[in-house]
């Protein structure tokens, strides 16, 4: 029974990573399109984002709206805000939390990030990639922003070329993130999905 239970801990460690899986076969392929196209690079989020004393997004939802009775451009309590309803995939509120933080910092990269993270999770994504374009505006090289950007024109708004451009990009600039550079080539390996609705939203 041990041996076994190490054997599936594993295995669901890697399932919500495909996109950094060696790709074998057909349906192994296609598992992995489907999940890299609905799940964007959240990294920016992973390594910013903390937990008040771990005891999950509501502890800081809590904490965080007492400090903004106190100032509403709290500005550290407001990303705290957008990051904990992300967590709670609420993408609608925490769009808003975002909104709040770029009309104090129009240039915060991490609000420009996870706006368009948030975005993307609600299929907006014509509005999702303009966001990410923002953010390259402040961040020329910022490989997340690139590699979504690729994910969104070559799946989901019928620009495949344009999309490609942007995930040569990341391989031009010789990225020291292997698992980043890794997803880019197993991208630009796949099929792209060329159809859009005419409001650019994939169904």
């Amino acid at each position: 029974m041990g041996s076994n239970t190490n054997t599936t801990g594993r295995t669901v460690s890697k399932t919500p990573v495909l996109i950094f899986v060696g790709l074998c076969t057909v349906c192994l392929t296609l598992s992995v399109v489907y999940y890299r196209v609905t799940h964007p690079f959240l990294d920016i989020r992973e390594m910013q984002v903390s937990h008040a004393a771990d005891q999950g997004p509501m502890a800081d939802i809590n904490t965080m709206m007492q400090r903004l009775e106190k100032n509403s451009n709290d500005i550290d309590a407001l990303r705290s805000l957008g990051n904990a309803f992300m967590r709670m995939k609420a993408w609608d509120r925490a769009v808003n939390f975002w909104d709040r933080v770029l009309s104090l910092e129009p240039h915060d990269a991490m609000a420009l990030n996870q706006k368009g993270v948030s975005l993307f999770q609600q299929q907006e994504y014509k509005i999702a990639s303009t966001t990410f374009e923002k953010l390259l505006e402040v961040q020329p090289d910022n490989v997340y922003a690139l590699f979504n950007l690729g994910v969104l024109y070559r799946h989901f708004l019928g620009e495949i070329p344009r999309g490609e451009s942007y995930l040569h990009k990341i391989l031009e600039l010789n990225h020291e993130n292997k698992d980043v550079l890794q997803a880019v080539e197993e991208e630009l390996g796949t099929e792209p999905t060329q159809q859009k609705t005419e409001h650019g939203n994939e169904k």
